[in-house]
């Protein structure tokens, strides 16, 4: 791997769908090591496609990003926020990642969040608690809101971890006037953007689909977190997954409607710009890199 100066913004991908922009934006990495974090597969088979990759096997590196909406229908939306300062001398670099594509953070009106894990989250808020978007209004699901905020569990759930709740709480804090809960039913959760329920990794995550048809692009958070093991082998679990069975089920049901369909996906975690094809593999998916065209 290539080393990075963390102070440097990276530089963000516009793509076009239908009338509105998506813009890729890089909150950063993290590093961390390989073997503690896939679960349900032998290691060692986990091992092997990361090497087939060409990627880390001791570490891996997690890309964090985030997505940007603009259209001449509506204000600025950024669909989740990265994991912010603090935490991660390599995160944090959103705003800048912003800044270079000429929005200012008072000028996002909507945060979609897919989740509430500290990733996703954690770059709502500064290094001393205030909000970064003064003007938000969150958009995230019942169900997430209820298990990492009201510590509601389902019948055989584990309760939420008390660091990921403290996370949440911190985040939440100078937004709580601005949140709106959205169901399984909501259709269009702002102009041209549809939600598709992703549960499993989190019991309410979330993702939104930009667009219509082939055409459109589903923004689905962490469907995976290791992008060449879990589109390999789906059943491949993530140690962070609140419910691993619900998540594989999920997994492989979106990636067929993907490769079905032939939508794009965008995820937080596959490598920075994010947006690839799914086509179906032998008995699992491969993700590849979506084909950049420019907006011009």
């Amino acid at each position: 791997m290539t080393d990075q100066n963390p102070a440097l913004p990276t530089s963000a991908v516009h793509w076009r769908v239908g009338d509105a922009t998506l813009t890729s934006l890089s909150d950063g990495f993290i590093d961390l090591p390989f073997g503690p974090f896939v679960t349900n597969v032998p290691v060692e088979e986990a091992v092997a496609l990361q090497r087939n990759a060409l990627r880390g096997t001791e570490q891996f590196r997690m890309d964090v990003n985030a997505y940007l909406l603009t259209s001449a229908n509506h204000e600025p939306i950024l669909i989740d926020a990265g994991m912010g300062v603090g935490m991660f001398p390599t995160c944090g670099r959103l705003p800048a990642s912003l800044a270079a594509v000429n929005v200012k953070p008072a000028a996002v009106r909507t945060v979609l969040l897919t989740h509430l894990h500290g990733d996703h989250c954690g770059g709502l808020v500064d290094i001393d608690g205030n909000a970064v978007f003064p003007h938000a209004e969150l958009v995230v699901h019942r169900r997430e809101y209820q298990y990492w905020l009201e510590g509601v569990a389902a019948s055989g759930q584990a309760a939420a971890d008390a660091q990921g709740v403290q996370i949440a709480q911190r985040a939440r804090a100078p937004y709580r006037e601005r949140i709106r809960l959205i169901d399984d039913d909501a259709t269009e959760v702002a102009p041209g953007v549809s939600i598709v329920p992703i549960p499993g990794h989190t019991p309410g995550q979330t993702g939104y689909q930009v667009g219509t048809g082939a055409a459109s692009v589903l923004v689905w958070g962490d469907l995976v977190n290791l992008p060449f093991v879990q589109s390999a082998r789906p059943e491949a679990g993530f140690v962070s997954d609140v419910d691993g069975v619900l998540s594989v089920a999920t997994r492989r049901r979106i990636m067929d409607r993907a490769a079905d369909e032939g939508f794009l996906v965008a995820g937080m975690h596959i490598e920075f710009p994010g947006l690839a094809q799914v086509v179906r593999s032998g008995a699992g998916y491969q993700l590849l890199p979506a084909h950049w065209v420019s907006r011009q």
